[in-house]
């Protein structure tokens, strides 16, 4: 499975695994099943339990469309609004996420939507399915052009902080007490500030920030969040590796 690297705009290189080309398909494929299922329904309503009726092909065609605006902007509007995740995504656990770090914007998605046009609906989405096989960041063509790719959230992911990258025997430890946090602990607190920060969730950084110095009686005065939160995590990894 391919690793994708994502650098954060906090400094802080992510390792993620990029999702599958099998659990790419199975989300479309829950998603098309449950856009086919509102279609279904709609037309239903539509024509045999209102019985919607009109002489006037036109008219009939707009009815039409506006029925179907959820199943045509489905994947445009779940991707925008959970933030790169429809819900076959969901399911599979896997999520649209910028390789530069940056959280993904609404034109990244609506362009990444539009390109579905080309390689995903043409030759039964065989562009796509060759895009995510032989690119290196297992990108399809909306991908390419958002710089975007798509990673899997059921793998553990590693953090490496290059501000101290190389922690070597000169390192000096700024909050000993960090130790009282477990490996458990600690891994909690990695995935934590990893989701916070590719989500931008200032909340869950205060909140993480609070139970670390509710924990290690540690207290903050001179970093900044982000500073503090890897600061700890370099002296913990310092400290247990001896």
């Amino acid at each position: 499975m391919t690793e994708i690297t994502i650098n954060t705009a906090q400094n802080v290189a992510i390792n993620f695994k990029a999702a599958s080309l099998g659990e790419r398909i199975l989300a479309f494929a829950i998603d098309m099943a449950i856009k086919t299922a509102y279609a279904l329904a709609a037309f239903y309503l539509m024509f045999d339990v209102f019985k919607i009726k009109t002489s006037d092909s036109w008219e009939e065609g707009v009815m039409v469309f506006v029925a179907l605006i959820p199943f045509i902007f489905y994947t445009l509007f779940f991707e925008s609004w959970t933030n790169g995740q429809t819900p076959g995504k969901m399911i599979l656990k896997i999520k649209v996420v910028k390789i530069e770090g940056y959280q993904a914007r609404f034109s990244d998605y609506f362009s990444r939507w539009i390109c579905r046009l080309v390689d995903v609906f043409i030759l039964m989405g065989l562009p796509a399915i060759l895009g995510i096989i032989f690119s290196k960041k297992s990108q399809r063509l909306g991908d390419m052009v958002t710089d975007t790719t798509v990673i899997s959230l059921k793998s553990n992911v590693r953090l490496n902080h290059r501000f101290l990258d190389d922690l070597s025997n000169e390192y000096v430890v700024s909050f000993p007490t960090v130790l009282r946090l477990s490996d458990h602990d600690m891994n909690i607190i990695k995935k934590a500030y990893n989701t916070a920060i590719l989500q931008n969730d200032v909340l869950m950084i205060d909140k993480l920030i609070s139970k670390i110095e509710e924990v290690t009686t540690i207290k903050n005065q001179h970093l900044n969040q982000h500073q503090f939160i890897q600061t700890v995590i370099n002296d913990f990894n310092h400290l247990t590796s001896k």
